[in-house]
């Protein structure tokens, strides 16, 4: 047996460390179209204290995202502290970064890479309430 035989869904949750359920459930949700999966919810000590859980479904047409809201720090982090980094592809960086820019979210200028056999892709980075670092990405060729 292998580890993908193991594997019973197609979905990934990505855990994310937040010092406010809350407001970090308001910025995936209102900002970024995530729905909150209630069954999955864990509102430790009635005020979503230490240890609070919330998963957040994204179905798009591309495919399945979950992110797993999970308060386990105080404060927001430091940005150079950050290092789960969850890319989201686009079919157009461009229009994903102006949509970002009229929610209110504080994007990066978008950079050009190109790998080493000559792929291009395009990317932009953006921060959550918690200094989680978020991609929106560009697959050129």
């Amino acid at each position: 047996m292998n580890f993908n035989e193991m594997i019973e869904t197609k979905q990934i949750i990505i855990k994310l460390s937040v010092s406010n359920v809350l407001e970090a459930q308001a910025f995936y949700v209102e900002k970024l179209g995530f729905s909150v999966v209630e069954e999955y919810t864990i509102n430790s000590g009635g005020d979503y204290g230490m240890d609070s859980y919330v998963q957040l479904n994204h179905n798009g047409l591309q495919g399945f995202v979950a992110l797993g809201l999970f308060k386990d720090i105080d404060d927001p982090m430091k940005p150079e502290d950050a290092g789960t980094v969850p890319s989201f592809v686009v079919k157009d960086i461009d229009l994903a970064r102006d949509f970002l820019i009229t929610q209110g979210v504080d994007v990066g200028g978008v950079i050009e890479n190109t790998s080493d056999l000559g792929y291009v892709d395009r990317f932009a980075f953006f921060n959550d309430p918690d200094n989680n670092s978020l991609v929106i990405r560009q697959n050129m060729n």
